[in-house]
């Protein structure tokens, strides 16, 4: 049976009027709604069309909110999720407020929950500008690029105000180790205010980050310096968009309680010392 997700239609921006909750106006006045397949709720199963196999199958799920989740599974207290790879996606799901012009010129968009509640997110194309610039550090100063994931965090080391790092002149720094911190912290001002764009108008308590970043030191106890009344944490779990796509339908293949330790969590302090 054919059927559309709430989840994919929510992440394409454009097609789905977040006020109303039904598609744009465009959509219907372009035909595009008789052509789209009923949508079908994302905690719905149906039979397996394979002859002889007796389990049941869900919609399907948009990667980002199924990994999401997870989270919201576990935590109640409004917090942000920074997913974090080629791009680096702010999402706060207890932020509903309607995008403005403003924040859609700064690449927000909004997501949806497999619930069918909006997502306001942000975007930044920061783990693609990461790779660029540390392939340029690793040039100039003729070391493997390998060391600059697991280079530990040193405090010490003075940072010019933030700025884009790509137009920085490398003979300007004494080391590898100093052009790496000013850049990692170059890109965590950057996220900070793209993650800030999502936080407007609602305490958040906790920003958990998964993905890349979460496992850098140096970005994860910059971030947790640039946001000192948040709680952040290095978030780490196996097979998240799995995992949240089997939680979404979870009645309905386990009589078991939800899990509560599927994530793995590690907090850094707003010092600039090693995280506890």
């Amino acid at each position: 049976m054919p059927c559309s997700d709430i989840t994919s239609i929510g992440c394409h921006t454009n097609l789905w009027d977040f006020r109303n909750n039904r598609y744009h106006d465009w959509v219907e006045q372009e035909g595009l709604s008789a052509k789209l397949a009923p949508v079908m709720a994302s905690t719905d199963v149906l039979p397996a069309a394979f002859p002889g196999n007796n389990y049941h199958v869900g919609t399907g799920l948009h990667d980002s909110s199924a990994a999401l989740i997870p989270y919201l599974v576990n935590f109640h207290e409004p917090f942000v999720l920074l997913s974090t790879g080629t791009w680096s996606i702010s999402l706060n799901p207890f932020n509903d407020t309607p995008l403005t012009a403003a924040e859609l010129e700064q690449d927000c968009l909004c997501y949806m929950t497999f619930q069918g509640k909006p997502v306001k997110a942000s975007r930044l194309f920061a783990g693609y500008e990461h790779e660029q610039q540390v392939k340029r550090i690793s040039e100039f100063f003729r070391q493997p690029a390998m060391r600059y994931r697991s280079m530990d965090y040193d405090a010490s080391i003075p940072l010019l105000p933030a700025g884009n790092f790509a137009d920085r002149d490398l003979t300007g720094f004494t080391s590898d180790t100093a052009a790496y911190h000013q850049l990692v912290y170059d890109l965590a001002v950057k996220q900070q205010h793209a993650t800030g764009l999502v936080l407007k108008g609602v305490t958040v308590k906790r920003i958990f980050v998964d993905g890349g970043f979460g496992k850098n030191a140096i970005y994860m106890n910059m971030l947790a310096m640039l946001f000192p009344d948040i709680e952040v944490y290095a978030a780490s779990m196996a097979q998240a968009t799995a995992m949240g796509a089997a939680l979404a339908i979870h009645h309905k293949w386990n009589r078991k309680s939800m899990p509560n330790n599927l994530i793995e969590l590690k907090y850094y302090s707003v010092q600039q010392d090693a995280a506890i």
